[in-house]
C-alpha cells in the first residue's frame, strides 16, 4: 500500500486543524494569555452554574427554567434556592418526581428567600420553578 504525498498532506492539514481547533498551541509559539474571569454563572463555570434571575406577577404562577438538563440517580433530592431583590413576597413551587419517574410539583412556600430540596430520582430534566407573587429575585 502506498500513500500518496497529497493524501499524506491533507491528512496532516486535518489533524492539525483540529488540535488548533481544540486549543492547542502551535510548535513554537507562546501560549495565549488565561482568559479574564467571567461573570458568575458564565465561562468557565457554565450556563448552567450560579444564580439566575427570574421575575413574578401578582395572581398569576409564572413558570421559570435553567436551560440546563441535570441528570438524577436513584434517591437523589434536587436542592432550589431563592431570594428576592426587588418587590415583596413571592410563592413557590419546584418541580421534581415523584417515585414513578412522574413530573410533579412541589410546594416550596412563601417569602422573601427560602429553599427547599425536591425528590428527583433517576431522570434526566431542567430545573424549573412556579412563583406567583410581584417581585424580581434570583434563584438557583
Amino acid at each position: 500500500m502506498t500513500i500518496s504525498r497529497k493524501f499524506a498532506l491533507g491528512t496532516v492539514s486535518a489533524l492539525s486543524f483540529a488540535a488548533i481547533a481544540m486549543g492547542a498551541t502551535p510548535a513554537g509559539a507562546r501560549p495565549a494569555a488565561a482568559p479574564a474571569a467571567a461573570p458568575d454563572g458564565v465561562g468557565a463555570k457554565g450556563i448552567c452554574m450560579g444564580w439566575k434571575n427570574a421575575g413574578g406577577l401578582p395572581g398569576k404562577w409564572t413558570t421559570v427554567n435553567d436551560g440546563c438538563s441535570h441528570f438524577g440517580a436513584k434517591g437523589m433530592k434536587m436542592a432550589y434556592g431563592w431570594k428576592v431583590f426587588k418587590g415583596g413576597s413571592v410563592c413557590v413551587k419546584v418541580k421534581g418526581f415523584n417515585a414513578k419517574g412522574k413530573k410533579t410539583w412541589y410546594n416550596a412556600g412563601c417569602g422573601k428567600s427560602g429553599s427547599v430540596k425536591a425528590p428527583w430520582g433517576n431522570v434526566a430534566g431542567k430545573k424549573e420553578m412556579q412563583i406567583k407573587g410581584a417581585a424580581l429575585l434570583r434563584w438557583n
